[in-house]
């Protein structure tokens, strides 16, 4: 059953009467229409935790008053606001971007709402400023064929057909349109053939990009390009030479050690860096200084070319280890060097991995095929920088699908309004590329026009996370922690629902739950609504890096909700924290219950999903010694300082990566049943948390293996 969005408080699961009447395999009482639906078996009756995938008995640890634990369930369960929380977020706010007029109103408005429902201390805490606040308008792009009928006079009539309207996003903290911008679509000249040719028409053209069909694809390959492209165009219009600038090497960064084997005292290694299977081009250049020391810099297409530093080399294990400083942080790399080849990993600053492979010397330039491109390496630019003479209205390049992702431009957090690149590109979904691409290549008289409303105001520009509690009657010093982000990428079309409306309306719900009944805990729970996390983790590292170490040793756990509009299905934790986590969770499973979920796992061809079908249970899985998760999101943040911090497993039948940061990102992705589950669970965890024995269990190591992270941001 499907939660109604008004106030009526309808359950949102079986009805518990129905429930209680089930005795074996259907009940006609708790069917509807002609066809009697098979109902599953319930869980067996009494309470019950799950580990590693098993039902077993709770384990015998003193929680929370149990007649509060079941107040929890029923005000959860049977009145759950998580929805409408969610809905008037999306709907008033929408998206959030890190600093936007939106983030810091949305954030407001959840202060003020746990405020009314009697937390204490509900406050905007700072984090930090950008130089630029973004905010993104109403934008549209449309397709049009212009059509001319000429008269009986031999006057010519101009009729304008709409044909089509694209979908499309623009890098985060770059310039729109004055108003929308009309122009013909043609294909970006590569030559000077094709220059010469067209160069009449490019004033105030909209010229497409052609796609890389290299086999260099991902999920969000096309905003690094973009970047790139960003800079290209700036560089040309600031003056820069076509041919590509030599890096200049850091010598003070010296470090005498046993010196790589080098050719001429230098060396070129070039290769990928591999950004969730995606290889991202990179180039490392080192040099031996008269020291006998190396320095260097290191370039990721699209992202940061800087010096490296504090550059150690081993000459018997052939180990080479660096650091590399780039605009989202410090990033820790270690190759293993086996002949003309490299392979290790980078570690950014909140523990995410990429592997890199590198191999001696510069890629060889592939051969142009007669008549298309340049012959001379920078005359790919020399050609730019005469198309940006001629001020087309901007650049349209494709996505890698029907998806269309948006990032943020390189530098946003420093950048000044004066130095932001002038120039326009807009990224549409594939099959609209396709399209356009088809259209002109039949000689259609084919137009774009784009209304891009990106708002720039210069700063300092504060940004806060959200705070607010529930003061512990015993221990106030010592708190549980659960959280979410609520910042968004504000592409065209998205509403920030999936990543993290829905985790920010659990946080709240979860809130308001335990508000409501009056919970009374021994600890003082805090519910945080981060900002940054989209950047880097910013605000949870910063909200850290403030506490000094007796705080974060009273911090007993930690947890986000930021995996999308799934339910809460369990997460992983080190073995001396499974008996604590198994008992806080017991008294959620067997409470809720999907029949779209039965439905479905009972009309599939796999057996072995049948049991205990459409139940919504929260399963602890046990990884040793410590805690073995991603670095995706702000868990992270208190992983890297000793910190339990826990991401829930989302499970559940929503598709998290069809709306991840695209213009899908929208309410109607919201699933009402697992939402309540999420917030009922993440109070009664909370609160169980807050009255155990003592704080839970710190593993013998925290550790952070990527898995959903780009190298700069979270989920």
């Amino acid at each position: 059953m499907t939660r109604s969005t008004t106030d009526d408080h309808r359950p949102i699961t079986l009805p518990l009467a129905c429930a209680a009447a089930i005795a074996s395999i259907s009940l006609a009482a708790c069917s509807t229409g002609t066809t009697q639906a098979r109902r599953p078996a319930p869980p067996a009756r009494g309470t019950f935790a799950v580990v590693d995938g098993a039902r077993v008995a709770p384990p015998v640890i003193e929680m929370g008053d149990a007649k509060t634990v079941r107040r929890i369930i029923s005000e959860g369960r049977d009145r759950n606001q998580a929805m409408d929380h969610l809905t008037e977020l999306c709907n008033t706010f929408g998206p959030r971007l890190t600093g936007s007029t939106a983030a810091e109103r949305a954030g407001e408005w959840a202060r003020d709402r746990m405020a009314a429902w009697g937390l204490n201390r509900s406050r905007m805490d700072w984090w930090g400023d950008i130089a630029v606040r973004f905010d993104r308008g109403p934008s549209t792009g449309i397709a049009w064929l212009r059509r001319e009928n000429v008269d009986d006079d031999g006057l010519a009539e101009v009729e304008w057909e709409k044909i089509r309207d694209l979908q499309f996003t623009t890098l985060a903290w770059t310039r729109g349109t004055e108003g929308p911008v009309r122009g013909r679509v043609l294909q970006l000249p590569r030559t000077e053939d094709q220059l010469a040719r067209l160069r009449d028409q490019i004033p105030g053209a909209w010229l497409l990009i052609a796609p890389d069909y290299s086999g260099r694809s991902g999920v969000r390959q096309s905003g690094f390009l973009m970047r790139q492209r960003l800079q290209q165009r700036h560089d040309i219009r600031e003056g820069a030479t076509p041919e590509t600038p030599q890096p200049q090497l850091a010598s003070a960064d010296a470090a005498p050690i046993s010196a790589l084997p080098a050719d001429d005292g230098a060396q070129v290694w070039t290769g990928a860096f591999d950004y969730h299977g995606s290889p991202v081009p990179v180039t490392l250049e080192l040099t031996e200084s008269e020291s006998g020391g190396l320095t260097g810099t290191q370039a990721i297409a699209g992202f940061h070319e800087g010096p490296i530093h504090d550059v150690t080399f081993d000459e018997d294990t052939g180990s080479l280890h660096y650091l590399w400083k780039h605009a989202m942080g410090l990033s820790d790399i270690t190759l293993s060097r086996e002949g003309d080849a490299m392979t290790g990993k980078s570690v950014n600053s909140s523990g995410v991995e990429f592997p890199m492979s590198l191999a001696l010397g510069a890629p060889e330039a592939p051969e142009a095929a007669p008549g298309s491109e340049s012959e001379s390496p920078g005359a790919a630019d020399s050609i730019l920088a005469r198309v940006l003479e001629l001020n087309p209205a901007g650049f349209v390049s494709s996505s890698g699908d029907e998806r269309v992702w948006t990032t943020s431009a390189n530098g946003w957090r420093e950048r000044s309004i004066a130095d932001y690149p002038v120039d326009v590109e807009v990224n549409i979904r594939q099959s609209d590329y396709d399209y356009l691409n088809s259209r002109i290549a039949d000689d259609a008289p084919l137009f774009v026009e784009f209304d891009l409303d990106n708002r720039l105001a210069e700063g300092p520009t504060p940004c806060y996370n959200v705070i607010a509690e529930i003061t512990g009657s015993e221990a106030p010093d010592e708190c549980v922690i659960v959280s979410a982000h609520l910042d968004s990428w504000n592409g065209p079309g998205s509403q920030g629902t999936v990543d993290n409306g829905n985790g920010s309306a659990v946080v709240l719900e979860a809130a308001r739950i335990l508000a409501t009944i009056d919970a009374q805990p021994k600890r003082t729970i805090r519910f945080i609504l981060w900002t940054g996390e989209e950047q880097g983790l910013l605000g949870s590292r910063a909200y850290v890096a403030a506490l000094p170490q007796e705080q974060l040793d009273k911090i007993s756990a930690v947890f986000v909700d930021d995996g999308g509009t799934n339910f809460q299905g369990g997460v992983p934790a080190a073995d001396a924290m499974v008996n604590y986590l198994a008992a806080a969770t017991a008294a959620t499973n067997g409470q809720f219950f999907s029949q779209t979920d039965y439905d479905a796992a009972m009309s599939d061809d796999d057996p072995t999903n049948d049991e205990g079908a459409g139940w919504m249970l929260v399963n602890i899985r046990p990884t040793g010694d410590e805690i073995k998760t991603h670095s995706g999101s702000d868990h992270a943040a208190f992983n890297a300082v000793g910190v339990p911090g826990f991401f829930w497993d989302e499970t559940g039948r929503a598709n998290y990566r069809h709306a991840w940061h695209t213009q899908n990102d929208r309410l109607d992705q919201a699933i009402p049943e697992y939402l309540a589950q999420a917030s009922t669970n993440m109070a009664v965890v909370a609160y169980n948390l807050a009255n155990a024995p003592g704080l839970l269990p710190r593993a013998t190591k925290d550790d952070s293996a990527s898995d959903d992270a780009s190298p700069a941001s979270g989920g």
